[in-house]
C-alpha cells in the first residue's frame, strides 16, 4: 500500500508542476475565454514563455557545470532561474506588442511571484512552494478572468499540498507561503494592468 501512495504521490507532484498548470490556464484562456481577445501567436509566444523556458531547467540540470552534481536543490534552483528567464522574456514581449490585458497580468503575476519566492527564500531560509505557487496562481487568475467555477481547481491545489507533505518536499508552512505569494502577486499585477 505505501507503494502505491509514493506512486500516486509522485504521479501528483509531476501532473501539478507549475508549468503543467501554466498550460491549463493558457489553454482554459484561449478556448473557453476567447472574450479576452488572446490570439493563436500570442498563445504559442504564451506557452514557450510560461510552460517550455521554465520546464527546461530539469533536462538541462545534467548538462550545466555547478548545477549538475547538487541533486534537487541545484534542480530546485535551475528551475527558478529558467522559469524567470521566461517571465523576464514574456514581460519584455508583452510591453513590446501591447497583448491583451489578460496575458499582461499573468505575465506580472509569474514574475512577481517568481521573484518573491526566490527572494522569500534566500532572505527568511524558508522555502517557500514554488509548487503551491504555481497551482494558486493560475486558480486566482482563472477565477477573475474566466469563471467562479475555477475555484475547483482547489481541490487540485489540495491533491498537490497532501502529496507534497507525504513525500517531505515542502512543510505545510512552506505550501502555505507559497500559496499566498501569488494571489498577492495577482492584486499587484491587476492593479497595475488597471493604471496602464
Amino acid at each position: 500500500m505505501s507503494k502505491l501512495i509514493d506512486r500516486y504521490d509522485k504521479f501528483i507532484r509531476i501532473i501539478t508542476i507549475a508549468p503543467v498548470i501554466a498550460l491549463a490556464l493558457l489553454l482554459a484562456i484561449y478556448f473557453a475565454a476567447p472574450e479576452n481577445g488572446v490570439t493563436g501567436g500570442q498563445l504559442a509566444l504564451s506557452i514557450f514563455f510560461l510552460v517550455v523556458l521554465p520546464v527546461a531547467g530539469y533536462p538541462l540540470q545534467p548538462f550545466i557545470p555547478g548545477f549538475k552534481n547538487g541533486g534537487r536543490e541545484a534542480q530546485r534552483k535551475l528551475a527558478i532561474i529558467t522559469a524567470l528567464i521566461g517571465y523576464i522574456c514574456g514581460i519584455i514581449y508583452a510591453a513590446i506588442c501591447c497583448v491583451p490585458d489578460i496575458l499582461m497580468a499573468i505575465y506580472l503575476t509569474y514574475l512577481i511571484s517568481g521573484i518573491a519566492v526566490a527572494l522569500f527564500s534566500k532572505l527568511t531560509h524558508i522555502k517557500a512552494s514554488g509548487h503551491a505557487c504555481g497551482v494558486m496562481g493560475p486558480i486566482a487568475v482563472a477565477v477573475y478572468y474566466i469563471s467562479p467555477w475555477a475555484l475547483l481547481g482547489l481541490a487540485v491545489y489540495a491533491l498537490a499540498f497532501v502529496s507534497s507533505v507525504r513525500m517531505k518536499r515542502h512543510t505545510a508552512v512552506e505550501l502555505i507561503i507559497g500559496s499566498i505569494i501569488p494571489v498577492a502577486a495577482f492584486a499587484v499585477s491587476l492593479t497595475a494592468v488597471n493604471l496602464l
